[in-house]
């Protein structure tokens, strides 16, 4: 008799469980599983599933079994694309606890979530909704659990856990000083304070309590000598740890690629921290969102996605007036950039007061080349103001914070979420019209007029009234070395209506390249060249760049090229071949050096092979052309650049700036 004519006799005889036997000898492994399922012989059948593969089926079974310690091992084993379907065959036999558990490790939160509700797990409930970025249903809950306390806190009491990870949690949302309550509370359970006293030392300092902190910090040294004496430290130490369970490869990253250094700024949207970038082996700004992408379909989750897209789409647009995004995890909320040090523009306007008529100018046309580099990619920024103008190590301006800005309104009402920002919005994004390019250009002018006197358009007491129906001031009242162009490149930019202001951010830097950059000037506003008032031609975007060749040898070019795209023109240095590791290491040299008195390199290609400098203005003098006065001013600048870049200078309003690209003339 044939193999599978015995399994059926053997079937056909009621023999199941040697027809199991038989049918597993022959390989025929789902069906020996069926044969012992018809007479409940699961223990059987479990291992069956698990050669089988199926480790789902193999949990299902060993429940069936009554054998839950086996349907644990097999999920503690089984790898992550399989965790789902573990979760739901514990669900399926009522185990939510062991699906929860299960889901969590698969990344599923909402999932975890709804099944440690059944589970009746609060606290487990509250952690998951953290970690997918709920983190108003978290605080709800722990809020839920001190409640029932009834004012008592036990050690391992649910209501003096959940008040330590509040006083986490308001802590990672800049509500220091509700952490500190929270926090002081359950330092009084001996069995939570020494976890509660480490986590009380940042919102201690952020309240402006170093004394206290420095108290807290000596107490925790005492317990363990490991820890750092300083609070500052120990506060970074605590935040390292918190951030690094964050979930996915965020939290990963987080003390392995990533290593926080400091505090940098901290809100309700999340921290920003400086970090080391141990791949790249370089300083980094890491910021880490408070709100996270998580699962489902919810309005707040999706509107964070969106932004966290658009914030993503920005920084990769590469321009030398963006702030350059070196990684993204936008479902964790992680995102890294690079690390500006030379503060923002709303430090500089605090410390040294209005921008000279040449620096306004300059810096008017570099955000707006960024500005119609996003906005040609369909990116609207939405916060452009002096905070989001952020400088780097050599003075370079650069726009920043694309997208999570505006964070902070959701589940707000308009008026309530625009707070700090107000000074510079639009006022269709104040009535909650929909929003174009033209309310960045809107929010631009109210920079410029800040850049350039000291102070916003309005400065209340109603400032949503004054955006909405009151004439800005001319500039040039405040100021009046502001000459008539000024006035009217900032009045049309701050038009009440969209349509009366600017069409393009190429139209608005067309006219802000007529601004004279010393003294006012006699020209008056309506002796505005026509490109200042009619819009330009469109490009197409796959239109090449318009471009004048130079200089010429045998494997490398120098070309002046216009980019529609930046609207400006760039001095482009092409090799035929990549260029070698001395040549980039001088080329680096040269970007640690800049500033205001050398030329700016702005990028080198992925391939090694292009590089791109801003073309400053004027005809290339030598160095010996230079006048005592120049030389000292220059002294420093030269003394930091490699030899054979420097060569010629130019002389502008803003006093000479060395040239570091490529002459096309010899001496």
């Amino acid at each position: 008799m044939a193999d599978g004519d015995f399994v059926d006799y053997l079937v056909a005889h009621g023999a199941y469980a040697e027809a199991a036997r038989a049918a597993a000898g022959r390989g025929e492994l789902a069906r020996a599983i069926a044969l012992y399922e018809r007479v409940w012989r699961f223990a059987d059948a479990w291992p069956l599933a698990l050669t089988l593969g199926d480790r789902a089926l193999a949990v299902r079974l060993a429940l069936d079994a009554n054998q839950p310690a086996q349907a644990a091992e097999i999920a503690e084993a089984t790898p992550p694309e399989g965790l789902l379907a573990v979760a739901e065959a514990f669900a399926a036999r009522g185990r939510t606890f062991e699906a929860a558990r299960a889901a969590e490790r698969a990344g599923a939160w909402t999932r975890a979530a709804d099944w440690y509700r059944r589970a009746g797990a609060p606290l487990d409930e509250a952690r998951v909704e953290t970690r997918a970025g709920a983190l108003r249903e978290a605080g709800i809950i722990y809020e839920r659990l001190i409640g029932q306390s009834h004012g008592r806190d036990e050690a391992g009491d649910e209501a003096t856990l959940a008040r330590l990870a509040l006083g986490r949690l308001l802590a990672r949302l800049g509500r220091a000083e509700e952490a500190v309550r929270h926090l002081q509370i359950a330092a009084r359970v001996p069995a939570v304070r020494t976890a509660a006293w480490r986590a009380l030392c940042g919102p201690l300092l952020a309240l402006g309590l170093p004394g206290a902190a420095a108290e807290i910090a000596a107490r925790l040294h005492a317990v363990d000598e490991a820890l750092p004496r300083a609070p500052s430290e120990l506060a970074l130490l605590e935040e390292t740890a918190t951030e690094a369970g964050r979930d996915g490869a965020a939290g990963d990253d987080v003390g392995r690629r990533y290593h926080l250094r400091r505090l940098i700024g901290a809100g309700a949207v999340g921290r920003v921290y400086e970090a080391f970038d141990s791949m790249l082996g370089a300083p980094v700004a890491l910021k880490l969102l408070a709100v996270g992408g998580g699962a489902g379909g919810d309005p707040e989750r999706q509107a964070y996605l969106r932004y966290a897209r658009e914030a993503e789409a920005a920084g990769r647009l590469r321009h030398p007036n963006i702030v350059a995004l070196a990684d993204a995890q936008p479902a964790s909320g992680l995102f890294v950039f690079e690390l500006m040090t030379g503060g923002t523009l709303a430090d500089r306007l605090a410390t040294r007061g209005p921008l000279p008529l040449v620096g306004a100018r300059r810096l008017a046309l570099d955000l707006l080349a960024a500005l119609g580099a996003a906005h040609e990619r369909g990116i609207v920024h939405r916060d452009v103001k002096p905070a989001n103008i952020l400088y780097d190590a050599a003075g370079n301006a650069k726009l920043g914070d694309f997208g999570s800005a505006h964070l902070a309104d959701f589940g707000q009402t308009q008026t309530g979420g625009f707070f700090g920002t107000v000074a510079y919005m639009s006022p269709e994004q104040i009535t909650g019209a929909p929003i174009g390019y033209s309310a960045d250009l809107y929010a631009l002018g109210a920079t410029l007029v800040e850049a350039l006197t000291g102070k916003p358009p309005f400065f209340g007491p109603d400032l949503v009234a004054q955006h909405l129906g009151e004439a800005p001031p001319r500039p040039s009242a405040r100021r009046p070395d502001l000459s008539p162009l000024h006035d009217e490149v900032l009045m049309r930019a701050l038009a009440k209506e969209p349509g009366e202001r600017f069409t393009s951010a190429l139209e608005m830097a067309e006219a802000v390249a007529t601004w004279p950059t010393e003294g006012a000037a006699a020209q008056t506003a309506t002796e505005l060249p026509p490109a200042a008032t009619t819009p330009p031609t469109e490009i197409p975007e796959s239109a090449p760049p318009v471009e004048r060749e130079l200089w010429r040898t045998g494997d490398a070019r120098l070309v002046l090229r216009h980019d529609p795209r930046t609207a400006r023109e760039l001095l482009v240095e092409e090799h035929a071949s990549p260029i070698d590791s001395e040549a980039l290491e001088e080329l680096r040299e040269v970007a640690a050096a800049g500033g205001p008195q050398i030329q700016r390199l702005l990028r080198l290609d992925a391939e090694r092979r292009s590089i791109s400098y801003e073309l400053i203005a004027g005809d290339p003098l030598p160095l010996e052309a230079l006048t005592p006065d120049e030389r000292a001013a220059l002294a420093a600048p030269l003394a930091h650049l490699p030899a054979a870049r420097a060569r010629a200078f130019v002389r502008t309003p803003a006093g000479p700036v060395v040239l570091v690209a490529p002459v096309p003339v010899s001496w």
